[in-house]
């Protein structure tokens, strides 16, 4: 299956898994946004995990490795490259019907917090509930928090 690799919200790279016996093959390249190190998150329902370090590779950063399929029994939803901020992971996917495309998520004390980020042209994520989120930054980054009890989370695959 190939996927498109995502970095605040906009295509960056590109994934491809392939089932490989037990495992699953993992190959990923992506456009470096600038120095530093770089991980691929893989975005699973309301969860984010970080599948490796990208290395420098020929057109960019890239990514190889092998994922027991016991410890994916689904497939990502999302890839999204970045850098974990104050304890946030990079995001990307679908809550409540609504396309949530640059975010980051916390979970911390039996709440999900999400860091929306809003484009400047576009629609804030949400909007409907501007009441209960806060403003804040993360990575240098105008965002806005917004806590959520995760019995009240529903999300879509």
């Amino acid at each position: 299956m190939e996927y498109t690799v995502f970095y605040q919200g906009a295509e960056i790279g590109q994934a491809v898994v392939e089932p490989e016996g037990l495992y699953y093959r993992l190959s990923a390249s992506a456009a470096e946004p600038g120095p530093g190190v770089w991980r691929l998150w893989g975005c699973f329902g309301a969860e984010s995990r970080c599948l490796g370090v990208l290395f420098p590779g020929e057109g960019g950063l890239r990514l190889e490795r092998r994922v027991s399929r016991h410890s994916w029994a689904i497939l990502p939803e999302a890839f999204v490259l970045g850098r974990e901020a104050e304890g946030f992971r990079p995001w990307r996917g679908v809550l409540e019907g609504q396309e949530v495309p640059d975010a980051m998520l916390r979970t911390e004390g039996g709440r999900l917090t999400l860091a929306l980020f809003a484009p400047p042209e576009g629609p804030v994520p949400f909007a409907e509930r501007t009441d209960q989120m806060r403003e804040g930054e993360l990575g240098g980054r105008s965002c806005l928090l917004l806590d959520w009890p995760p019995e009240e989370l529903k999300v879509e695959n």
